[in-house]
């Protein structure tokens, strides 16, 4: 849950920051090179002033006061500085490779500034060999204009700053992004373990552990709303089923005495009339056989009593060597019916389960199975390693289930037709299917492809 909530808000940051860093990559680009050519701008006006000084006289010719101005604006940027006079040739540089009175009037830039009209653009320049970035304005004193001052850059250095600009915009993003990081594990961590302490006290009490409680003093305010919910529901569930435990238990502790006394009774009933009275002593053999079916009902739903009362701990054993022991009992009985049991099963097959839990399941299937079984058939038991678990299976070839009858089989007190040999208490079932879920597995009836049962019993693989 954590690893889920910690991708989750990742992926949200990541995301996030995705669908706004490339229109802000390309926003920031273009802001940049509008602010560099604003910046060359303001630079070659102000430039363009101290040129004036200079280019007043009558003559046109190059005074050193322009010089000095071009080199301190020559420390502190890297841009190419070009002064020309009215003709258009140059009278300053701070290109020491440019020669004075060199002619630049062939330059667009160069004309349109010297028509009075400041000119801003990229062009190819021969000179340089690439794409030229350019400001070019006019020296103006009335309406006569002087000369012009033209700065420019390379585009590729142009180009350079804005990627340098646009890397710090995407470094600021991967900041932002561990920083999202960050406090996703925070906040997934902090979300996660209260709601991973209420999954772990949830599986407790769906293993009918009701003593089972979330903690409700930490975590987010919600979670420990649920937590406090959760804990009353556990308390109001464990002291209800506690209560049908005690008043089932306490129901067949009373009927066991009667029912012992009137047993007894039907006994010495039936010593007293003997066997003169065919009727009778036929009645009291049915009442006596009917007490110990009810008093073995009483048995079994005492031990089904107990079996939900007691913790679920777990044994490994090894499911293989225990049916082999379980059908060497059965054997003797099985031969006087003329049925035999054949075991399919690996070396050894280890699972987990609760203590005599594999023994009373696999007797009860057994049971079933030779209640049902036909003279001359044969019982198979077979025995597998199932994806991670071991699977446990009783086939017999007796009538078999409807579909409907075996939805029914596992609960309590059910009883089915005469012909399915699931007829007794109605709680041997049952019984069996709350051994395997208290060890953690589940039990099922299905339809035997050769007819019949199969009774199947999973188990988690140790």
């Amino acid at each position: 849950m954590r690893a889920r909530l910690i991708a989750g808000f990742a992926g949200v940051a990541i995301l996030i920051l995705t669908i706004f860093s490339f229109p802000m990559t390309r926003f920031v680009a273009t802001v940049e090179r509008e602010r560099m050519v604003t910046e060359l701008e303001r630079d070659a006006f102000i430039l363009a002033g101290h040129a004036k000084e200079t280019l007043s006289a009558d003559t046109g010719s190059q005074l050193r006061s322009i010089q000095p101005y071009i080199d301190a604006y020559g420390r502190v940027s890297d841009a190419r500085v070009v002064v020309t006079n009215a003709e258009g040739r140059v009278i300053a540089s701070n290109d020491t490779t440019l020669v004075v009175g060199s002619d630049y009037s062939n330059r667009p830039e160069i004309s349109t500034a010297l028509e009075g009209t400041p000119a801003t653009g990229e062009r190819e320049s021969s000179t340089l060999g690439e794409i030229l970035v350019y400001v070019a304005v006019p020296v103006l004193s009335g309406d006569d204009t002087l000369g012009t001052v033209r700065l420019s850059h390379p585009k590729s250095h142009v180009d350079e700053r804005v990627r340098n600009r646009v890397y710090g915009i995407l470094g600021a993003g991967l900041i932002s992004l561990a920083a999202a990081l960050v406090v996703a594990v925070l906040l997934g961590t902090t979300i996660s373990r209260p709601i991973g302490r209420l999954r772990r006290a949830t599986d407790k009490l769906g293993r009918g552990d009701f003593e089972a409680r979330a903690e409700d003093d930490r975590g987010p305010r919600e979670v420990r709303e649920l937590a406090r919910s959760f804990n009353a529901m556990s308390g109001r569930l464990g002291l209800m089923v506690e209560n049908q435990r005690h008043f089932a238990g306490s129901v067949s502790h009373q009927l066991r005495t009667p029912l012992t006394a009137l047993r007894l009774r039907l006994e010495q009933a039936e010593s007293s009339v003997g066997r003169d009275d065919d009727a009778v002593a036929e009645a009291l053999e049915a009442s006596r056989a009917e007490t110990d079916r009810l008093q073995d009902m009483i048995e079994q739903l005492l031990a089904l009593t107990r079996l939900e009362g007691s913790a679920s701990k777990t044994v490994e054993v090894d499911a293989v060597r225990m049916v082999r022991d379980r059908v060497e009992m059965w054997e003797p009985l099985a031969g006087e019916q003329g049925i035999t049991i054949s075991v399919s099963a690996p070396v050894s097959a280890r699972c987990a389960v609760v203590e005599g839990g594999l023994e009373q399941i696999i007797d009860n299937y057994i049971d079933n199975a030779m209640s049902v079984a036909p003279a001359g058939s044969e019982i198979t038991i077979e025995v597998m390693h199932d994806d991670g678990h071991v699977q446990v299976d009783v086939c017999d070839r007796g009538p078999g289930l409807t579909d409907e009858q075996r939805d029914y089989a596992f609960d309590r007190f059910w009883r089915g037709p005469a012909s399915t040999g699931i007829n007794g208490s109605g709680l041997g079932l049952a019984i069996v299917r709350q051994l395997a879920v208290a060890s953690g597995g589940e039990a099922e009836l299905l339809g035997n492809a050769g007819g019949g049962i199969r009774a199947r019993v999973r188990l988690v693989a140790r």
